[in-house]
């Protein structure tokens, strides 16, 4: 899998909250950027030429990001507890999924923090103290909605909260770099809800924690087309696990996580 480049960052919620997405310096973002095609077998993806591989350079760094899209009539999302650990692969393989990555927020006492949906069941309630924003999937698609005006569609069988929201109707949703970098990760919404793009950005290579900040990730996600981004838990929480032919391939997380978000062929 080939790879996008691009420089980011996270806000930590609380002493043990897994980073979030902060903000820092203003960034200068690479149009050319590219969008890896998935190994998780008939994800789609589009591929743009360039000249670097693609990157959004901030503070004069350079991130890797990963891009896998779902197109939800293939494929159908899932919440699973990974038992505060890093075995993403586990979960992958149990579920037969394509693709797992890090969730939402969690406490000390690692009980999942904002409210989480799949299959329908609840999970987790609705945190409005926690803020942000809401990812639902329903029979119509994919929705973004804000946490403190939330009104669940009907028929809502997924549906995850964190902070913030990157993008809003198409346009950047983070409006101060606040100086935090760090690894991310990113759901976003394409094609009128119909697709979900999964978004991983870290600095390739690094043995300590690097990635962009908030400000520069929503500017990257807005410039890509996404028409609504939800943040999801970064920094150590980072990771994914993903299929590539017969291989089960990894990167992250650096730390435990509660849940992890499973796609998986209808």
């Amino acid at each position: 899998m080939r790879s996008i480049l691009v420089p980011l960052l996270p806000f930590v919620l609380g002493a043990t909250l897994v980073a979030c997405g902060g903000c820092g310096r203003r960034s200068t973002t690479d149009d050319r950027a590219h969008h890896v095609p998935s190994p998780a077998g008939g994800a789609a993806a589009t591929n743009e030429d360039d000249d670097d591989g693609g990157s959004l350079v901030e503070d004069a760094h350079r991130y890797d990001v990963k891009r896998w899209s779902f197109p939800l009539d293939q494929y159908e999302l899932s919440i699973e507890d990974v038992g505060m650990s890093t075995a993403l692969e586990p979960v992958l393989r149990r579920t037969n999924g394509e693709l797992a990555v890090n969730a939402g927020f969690f406490d000390r006492d690692g009980k999942a923090l904002g409210l989480a949906i799949s299959n329908g069941a609840k999970l987790a309630p609705l945190a409005k103290s926690l803020s942000g924003g809401v990812l639902t999937i329903d029979p119509e698609g994919a929705k973004l909605f804000a946490s403190e005006t939330l009104t669940l569609p009907e028929g809502v069988r997924f549906a995850i909260q964190c902070r913030p929201r990157l993008v809003v109707d198409g346009a950047p949703n983070v409006k101060r770099d606040d100086g935090k970098r760090s690894e991310r990760t990113a759901l976003c919404i394409r094609d009128e809800g119909k697709t979900i793009d999964v978004f991983v950005v870290r600095q390739e290579g690094s043995a300590v924690e690097a990635g962009p900040s908030l400000y520069a990730l929503g500017q990257f996600l807005a410039r890509r087309g996404c028409e609504g981004a939800l943040n999801l838990d970064g920094g150590p929480s980072t990771g994914v696990a993903w299929k590539e032919g017969e291989e089960v391939k990894r990167e992250g997380p650096r730390g435990p996580v509660r849940h992890a978000i499973v796609f998986k062929k209808k």
